[in-house]
């Protein structure tokens, strides 16, 4: 059942993208049908989100407006971005064969239905007993051949559907790839960007408050240039794994590029982002880096820490620079320290 639903839905979701696609003018190259095709499965939230206001402005979608949605959804670096052009064209060229299988079984299904109508007919006319088993024997012999077909379709399409939901897996794969920190291992500038706009958004319309930590690892380059580049690296790591314990479902933790980390906090009051980045930057100074088989010790980590408050109407750029200002001011004063922004 499970596999017949998703053959189902799959189905669905080709037929709709194409469908809009054409009739609003967009070619059907392998990058736009992933764009529509995700937009009406509903799976890719961002994505869905900027189409819409898209939509909502009455723009057109122009050869550059879907580059860019391409860019902005799918592609972080060269790599990632042929993987999932590859997948997208490789889940349309499926789809388009179970249509194709669907379409004949419909053809077979309607000459069985002829036949059978045209030997009915015939059985009508006639009165004896030999006659009347023969036109049983073929409606008997009809049945089972379009039987073994439909058996044939059935096993088909359930391949089909296998191949689809392997290929969909993949790709949520490599989008999740092209959102995270390869070090790390938590989201990267890309997804901060994203979902910065999204919660922005969500916050004026909901009327709920929205918070901004930025933080940079204190005296980092000393880590490196002492014990380092692979000591660096381990630093960055349990800055990212604690950083990662302490927030909620909700909340984005990033890394900002270089030392910098950052974490978006919707729902959350500038009293509450504060107190929270307190209880991260003190759980890290707690820490200790050694080095596990000699057991050298490489100092404490301390972060710094700029807090801001989203204002509404207000510039994303304006919001991280005020973190930003923030941040700088904590390490002007002594470092190891969260400081709010000037309100």
């Amino acid at each position: 059942m499970l596999v017949a639903d998703s053959f189902t839905n799959a189905q669905a979701y080709a037929e709709q993208a194409i469908t809009i696609m054409g009739q609003r003018g967009i070619p059907s190259t392998p990058p736009n049908y992933t764009i529509w095709y995700d937009y009406v499965s509903g799976k890719n939230t961002d994505l869905k989100i900027a189409i819409d206001k898209i939509i909502q402005d009455d723009k057109p979608f122009t050869l550059e407006t879907c580059n860019e949605l391409y860019k902005q959804f799918y592609l972080t670096d060269a790599t990632h971005g042929d993987h999932l052009q590859e997948a997208g064209a490789r889940i349309q060229e499926t789809l388009q064969q179970v249509i194709q299988q669907i379409s004949e079984a419909g053809s077979d299904n309607a000459n069985y239905g002829e036949k059978i109508t045209s030997i009915a007919d015939d059985m009508a006319g006639e009165d004896n007993s030999s006659s009347l088993q023969h036109f049983v024997q073929e409606i008997v012999r009809e049945t089972a051949a379009i039987t073994e077909k439909n058996k044939v379709l059935q096993s088909k399409l359930q391949k089909s559907s296998s191949e689809i939901d392997t290929l969909q897996e993949n790709l949520e794969k490599v989008r999740t790839e092209s959102l995270t920190d390869a070090l790390t291992q938590i989201g990267n500038r890309k997804l901060f960007d994203t979902n910065l706009i999204k919660e922005a958004e969500k916050s004026e319309e909901e009327k709920t408050d929205l918070c901004l930590l930025l933080m940079d690892i204190d005296h980092f380059k000393k880590f490196n240039d002492t014990y380092g580049h692979r000591v660096g690296d381990e630093v960055l790591r349990v800055v990212a794994g604690q950083l990662k314990r302490a927030v909620k479902g909700q909340d984005t933790p990033a890394r900002y590029g270089g030392e910098e980390f950052t974490c978006i906090l919707p729902n959350t009051s500038l009293h509450d982002a504060t107190s929270l980045a307190n209880q991260i930057r003190e759980k890290i100074a707690k820490q200790v880096l050694r080095n596990k088989k000699t057991g050298q010790e490489f100092g404490r980590i301390t972060l710094s820490i700029g807090v801001s408050k989203y204002v509404k109407g207000e510039s994303l750029e304006g919001f991280i620079q005020r973190a930003d200002e923030a941040l700088y001011r904590a390490k002007d004063q002594g470092r190891n320290r969260v400081i709010q922004e000037i309100s």
